[in-house]
């Protein structure tokens, strides 16, 4: 039976941001991913001056077209617009339990609960963690990727010099996104970083790489 990870997104395109390289490296070793994002991007910044419908309809597009870069078998999307009342956080662990209890995942990943200065990525990444010290789960392992801010330790690197392609193709998926600000340029410079800085000792061919902190939850 083949190994299967779920990866929480905060928002449409926080997957390929902090871990797309990994993903698509992933599915190359033949794992499952499943992609659970939690709001639907309708309050996104847009320069076009779109409206909340027409911002969750391009972006849901959008994710679509990046998960299909990378390969991603599955992608749920939630039609919440944030997760700031008690009504949508528990929309949301609603629908994180039923996923968790259907694709059974091995591995979550999810932003640094602590770490992550974005307030939406801090109250997921939270619920999360409730849920699986709450729920009927076969305790999976629990990683953090890196989005919003820089880790200054980390437990694990990933060599995503092969895929760094596929990763720059799937956040250019968010055009909408990426008119107001380069993502690609900045995720581009901390994934060289990261390769260069790396904590291994000796010499890396690695150019490229991402980083993962493990939580101990239960």
């Amino acid at each position: 039976m083949s190994k299967t990870i779920l990866v929480v997104s905060p928002h449409p395109d926080d997957l390929e941001i902090g871990m797309g390289g990994t993903v698509a490296k992933l599915i190359d070793e033949g794992v499952n991913v499943v992609s659970l994002v939690a709001t639907d991007g309708s309050g996104s910044t847009t320069l076009k001056g779109h409206s909340e419908d027409e911002m969750a309809a391009i972006r849901l597009e959008e994710a679509r077209e990046a998960v299909s870069i990378l390969g991603v078998q599955t992608l749920i999307p939630l039609t919440l617009s944030d997760v700031k009342t008690d009504q949508n956080k528990e929309h949301f662990k609603n629908d994180f339990k039923e996923t968790a209890l259907r694709f059974k995942p091995d591995e979550v990943y999810i932003p640094h609960p602590e770490i992550d200065k974005h307030p939406t990525h801090k109250i997921v990444s939270e619920l999360v963690l409730d849920e699986l010290k709450e729920g009927d789960f076969d305790s999976p392992k629990v990683w953090c990727y890196e989005v919003w801010t820089p880790f200054g330790t980390y437990d694990r690197l990933e060599d995503i010099s092969h895929y760094i392609d596929l990763k720059v193709m799937a956040v250019e998926a968010h055009k909408s996104q990426l008119e107001y600000k380069n993502y690609t340029e900045g995720i581009l410079g901390l994934n060289r970083y990261r390769a260069i800085f790396n904590e291994r000792h000796g010499k890396t061919e690695m150019k490229y790489a991402e980083v993962f902190i493990e939580l101990g939850i239960y």
